[in-house]
This record gives C-alpha cells, sequence and structure tokens, in this order.
C-alpha cells in the first residue's frame, strides 16, 4: 500500500491509544509484499463499517489470520464517518445486543448515544486484541479470481494482490460483491417500486445548552419529547415538522440529538431526497444541499427550541447516513413474514427483534412502521450466493426483503450476522471446505453455534411462536399477505385497525398498488383513483361500500387481463375475487384488505414472483 497513507494511519492511532503494537499492526509488516506484490491471509475483510470491524474480529479470535482493507482512513464508518451516534436497538424485553456488538457497546457506556470518538477508540482496541492486520486508505480494490475461483482481492492502485481463502464483503454497498458478480436489486424493485429510505446527514451543532433542553423537556412532559443524560428526541411540540425546508430535496424529521464529550450535539434529523447511493458526485452534491439547509434550521431551532438560543452549526457528518441501496439476492432471504411469524430456526446465529420501521421514501411520506417482530433468526444463507462462493456479504446489503430490511438493517443485528459470518468464514478455512458448505451444512452450522454460544452471542431457543398482531380477526391472513409487500401497516403496537373505516379512494389507491407490487403493473393507479373520484362524484371521503368496492376491484381486474363482465358483488364472488357472501353495507379496513389480497392472489400466474 502507499506507505504516506498508511503513515497517517499510524499516527491518528499512536494519538487516540498511545499503542505502537497496533501501529505496527496497521502497516504492512511482516506481510509487506513490496510493491506489486502479494501478501497471504486466511480471510481478508473488504469495509471498515461496524459490521465489517465484527467480522474481522471473529474471524481472528477463531484462529484464522485475517486482514480488514478499506478506502477509509479511519474505522467505524457510519458510526464514525458518519457520525450516527444514536443506536437502532431493542433492550425490553430483554437485551439482544450481546456479542461484539456488546463488547463494544460497553467500552463507549452501554447507553442509547455514544461519543464518536469513544466509539472510534474502542473499534480500534477490539481489532488490535483481535490480532486483526489493518490496512486503511486504500485505492481501489478488485476481487481477485484464480482459476475462476474467488481467492482474495487485488489493490489496483497500491499494486498488491492479497490471496485469501475466504473474503468478506462488510462495505455499506457490497461493491465488492457486485464486482465479483453477485447478484442485488436495488432500493424496492423487487416489488414493482422505484423507491427507498431518504438519506440524512448528521449535523454537528456547539453552543447547545444541555441543561437547559433538559428543563425545557422535562416542563413540557413526555408528549413534548423523551431525554436522558446524553439523548433526546421526539417530536418537541411539533416544531421540527412545522419547518419548512428551502430545498425541496430536504425535509426536517423529529429530532434525534445525542451529546458528545466536548459539550457538541449531534442532530439526526434532515432528510435528503432523490440521491443516487452508488455515485460519489450524488452523494457529495447531497452534502452540499445538507449543509446549506444545516444552517437554516439552526436559525429556525435558535427561535423554537429551549437551550438552542446560542447554537450554531459547526459542521457535518464527513459521509451521508444512507439508509439503503443494493440487496443480495443470496441463497436464502429473510422476509416479513419471517419478521412476523416470528421464525426462529435450528440454523439461526443471530438473533432480531427490532421494529419494521421505514424512514420516509419521499418527502410527502412520513415512513412505515409494518409491525414489531418479538423475535426471529438470522441464518448463514442470507450471507452468501451460490452465483460466488467463498463470498459473504454483510451489513444493511445483505439477503433482507425490502420490507424485512427495515428491521434487519440497524446496526446492532448487522453486526450479530457479521460475526457470525467472521467465525464461518474462520471454520471454512480450518475445515478446508467452500463457504457455501458451512452456509449449508446443517452440521457445520451447528458447529458455528456452537461456537457463537460460546462467545456469548444471543441464539434464541427453537420453538414455536405465535405470530404477531390480532391473529384471530378473519382478515388477518389478508393483512398479511399486504403487509409482506409494504402495502399494510401494524405500528408499534402491531394493530393494523381492521375494524376502522375505509373511504373508497384509499381502497382504489390499494388496489393499484396492488397491481404494481403483485402484477408488475403500475400503469393503472392514477385511472383507479379517478374511476373512485368519478363513483363518488369527487367526495374522497366517501366510505367504501359493497356496491363501490364490486365496482373498483371488477375494474381494477379487468384492467389486469381478467375481464369477466362481473360488476356486481355475486359475479365478483363466482369469479374467486371475494370470499364472504353477505357484503356490509359499509365495509371495514379489514374488508378491503381482503378484497385486494384475494386480488393479490387471483392469478398467481400472471403476478411475477419477488
Amino acid at each position: 500500500m502507499k506507505r504516506s497513507a498508511l503513515a497517517r494511519v499510524a499516527i491518528v492511532i499512536l494519538a487516540l491509544l498511545s499503542c505502537t503494537a497496533l501501529a505496527a499492526r496497521t502497516q504492512l509488516g511482516p506481510s509487506d509484499p513490496g510493491t506489486g506484490g502479494v501478501a497471504y491471509f486466511d480471510v481478508v475483510v473488504y469495509g471498515s463499517e461496524p459490521e465489517g470491524i465484527a467480522a474481522a474480529i471473529g474471524a481472528a479470535e477463531e484462529g484464522a489470520r485475517t486482514l480488514l482493507v478499506s478506502r477509509d482512513e479511519r474505522v467505524g464508518g457510519l458510526f464514525v464517518l458518519g457520525e450516527l451516534n444514536m443506536l437502532d436497538m431493542r433492550t425490553q424485553p430483554f437485551n439482544y445486543q450481546r456479542g461484539i456488538f456488546g463488547r463494544w457497546w460497553r467500552q463507549v457506556g452501554a447507553h442509547d448515544a455514544f461519543d464518536v470518538l469513544t466509539a472510534e477508540r474502542a473499534f480500534i482496541r477490539l481489532l488490535a486484541e483481535a490480532g486483526v492486520e489493518v490496512w486503511l486508505g486504500a485505492g481501489p480494490v478488485e476481487p481477485r479470481f484464480v482459476d475462476g475461483a474467488l481467492r482474495g482481492v487485488t489493490l489496483t492502485d497500491e499494486g498488491v494482490a492479497v490471496n485469501a481463502i475466504q473474503v468478506i464483503d462488510a462495505s455499506a454497498d457490497a461493491d465488492l460483491a457486485a464486482k465479483a458478480g453477485a447478484p442485488f436489486d436495488f432500493g424496492w424493485e423487487r416489488f414493482g417500486v422505484a423507491q427507498r429510505q431518504a438519506d440524512t446527514l448528521v449535523l454537528n451543532v456547539a453552543g447547545v445548552d444541555w441543561a437547559a433542553l433538559k428543563r425545557g423537556v422535562s416542563a413540557q412532559g413526555k408528549a413534548y419529547a423523551s431525554m436522558r443524560d446524553t439523548v433526546a428526541w421526539g417530536h418537541f411540540g411539533g416544531v421540527p415538522a412545522a419547518y419548512v425546508p428551502t430545498s425541496s430535496r430536504t425535509r426536517l424529521r423529529g429530532l434525534n440529538l445525542g451529546l458528545q464529550v466536548d459539550g457538541s450535539v449531534l442532530v439526526n434529523a434532515l432528510l435528503i431526497y432523490g440521491l443516487d447511493p452508488l455515485d460519489p458526485a450524488s452523494l457529495a452534491a447531497g452534502r452540499v444541499i445538507g449543509l446549506a439547509e444545516g444552517e437554516e434550521i439552526l436559525a429556525y431551532l435558535r427561535e423554537h427550541l429551549p437551550g438552542f438560543k446560542q447554537a450554531r452549526l459547526a459542521g457535518a457528518a464527513t459521509e451521508l447516513y444512507v439508509r439503503e441501496s443494493r440487496h443480495l439476492l443470496a441463497d436464502c432471504i429473510l422476509s416479513a413474514d419471517d419478521t412476523l411469524s416470528n421464525v426462529v430456526t435450528a440454523q439461526d446465529v443471530a438473533a432480531g427483534g427490532y421494529p419494521l420501521d421505514a424512514q420516509s421514501f419521499t418527502p410527502y411520506d412520513s415512513g412505515f412502521v409494518w409491525g414489531t417482530p418479538e423475535i426471529y433468526g438470522g441464518r448463514l444463507c442470507m450471507l452468501v450466493t451460490a452465483s460466488v462462493d467463498d463470498l459473504w456479504v454483510v451489513g444493511r446489503s445483505a439477503g433482507y426483503d425490502p420490507v424485512a430490511f427495515a428491521s434487519a438493517r440497524v446496526v446492532p443485528f448487522g453486526m450479530a450476522m457479521a460475526e457470525a459470518a467472521g467465525v464461518a468464514a474462520a471454520t471454512s478455512v480450518r475445515l478446508g471446505v467452500p463457504a457455501s458448505r458451512v452456509a449449508h451444512g446443517e452440521d457445520l452450522i451447528s458447529l458455528v453455534r456452537d461456537r457463537l454460544q460460546a462467545r456469548g452471542a444471543l441464539l434464541p431457543d427453537v420453538r414455536p411462536r405465535p405470530a404477531v398482531g390480532p391473529t384471530k380477526h378473519p382478515a388477518y391472513s389478508a393483512f398479511r399477505v399486504l403487509v409482506a409487500r409494504g402495502l399494510a401497516v401494524g405500528g408499534y403496537e402491531n394493530d393494523p385497525k381492521l375494524d376502522a373505516p375505509v373511504s373508497a379512494i384509499s381502497f382504489a389507491y390499494l388496489l393499484g398498488n396492488v397491481a404494481t407490487r403483485f402484477y408488475y403493473r403500475s400503469e393503472f393507479s392514477t385511472a383507479l383513483a379517478a374511476f373512485a373520484l368519478e363513483l363518488t362524484l369527487g367526495d374522497g371521503a366517501t366510505p367504501l361500500t359493497s356496491d363501490l368496492a364490486a365496482q373498483l376491484l371488477a375494474q381494477a381486474a379487468c384492467d389486469l387481463g381478467d375481464c369477466a363482465g362481473a360488476s356486481n358483488w355475486a359475479d365478483l364472488m363466482a369469479a374467486g375475487l371475494i370470499d364472504f357472501a353477505s357484503p356490509p353495507a359499509t365495509l371495514t379496513r379489514g374488508d378491503a384488505y381482503r378484497l385486494a389480497a384475494a386480488l393479490a392472489l387471483l392469478a398467481p400466474d400472471l403476478a411475477r414472483a419477488p
């Protein structure tokens, strides 16, 4: 590698830890191949995100000679360069955060928020203790194939070939795996929708009077906001929602405020839309947009928030918080059904339970909470693909469907899965078998699980668990059909309000979304909504009657190619679109879900599988 980059790394680490042994390990040291040379490792991890650190530590502690290589010049990724210092995790009814994440979390104080420099030091310390060799500041990294098999990486600028038996891609967007030929889709395209969760620029704010903020929050009560020693979050009396952005591509959501050791406050609240997360120029432009909006936001907050009278924008994170990009088409996929049915298997290597909580997709929606699991499992097969053996993908770009991703995207679960990948990769090296054998062989999965349990990971007991939500309701199964594609919500309380009233126009939009997400036909949504307004004489609040439902359902079915001439309840029953004989005068949300789900499942041969 370039000596100048490595020298900078050594200086930073010496300043942080005064640890000369670690500083030596961050350079090529005994494995230095020289310019144009070859280095040899058992496992190479690409990327210094928290998940990459967990994977490298897991592999090294299991006896594999491990290299972590990254284009970044600091370790910690989203937590350090993105300055996302508030943790999305679950601690009730028990602490889900164990293993390597738990070790790191305790080192940073075991609170809801952490100090960024403290987090970086803790990552460095854990890497050093595990004996991971770390190369930072690398140029472009390419997959290295030998006789058609993936066997490490090549650092093209440095002219260094890294031979490795196992490769773990822990970059945020799985760039290395994509180059190697692993299959991915992007955002929500597998459900026919060109959308993904919004990005965020975390703002660094100086001059906040934290004590005054605490007094103000206490005086207003929990309905205003919530606050602990180092963290505050909430809607703050509607102040953020009332902010009018200067850019149509930004929005201010409820504030997440994290106090730093130096007294500054990190603000995670600014949403930015319309960026391409795979284009560095687009991300750079987004950061400029965010900084400009940040100045306006601070001027606004100075007027409306306690403790912010002297607040000023002191900068922002080096990198944007990108929530979603690629999704690996892995050998098995974590689905919304897995999460909401609390599926736990004997092949699981990690446990999740965070709500299916998606951030806003457009400036016009406030995000979605599809439900809250009790607990579910993650498997090794979600991290591998038959297309490229001996490759593991960890982090937010692993094999999770877009709805399940809303839960699985959180870093604590990602680090648990990554630790499992590191242990599995070391197992592959030790036994001389390919990654595919470890990821799918019950005997080897059992070995990995044994090692994880010995390491303190949480592996939930395998037993049947009830699904979340009103499972006895006659419309529940229809709700589950729709929520699997993001078309119904259960919220944090798992209450989809199936007996609530519903309007005709809402039903029309639901049917249009069914056409998009099950049949991949998006051209009917506008026409169906217009038809609903025509039927209701332009009254968007008109309740959904059985007659209106029948006409809208018949039109949607006809649009999708099933024009049987049905236009009333009895005809639609005969056509299989309605499964209850006695239509109520006014339909509920649950009734609407039953009709929409029937349309979704009417002709599965016409609906492309996700």
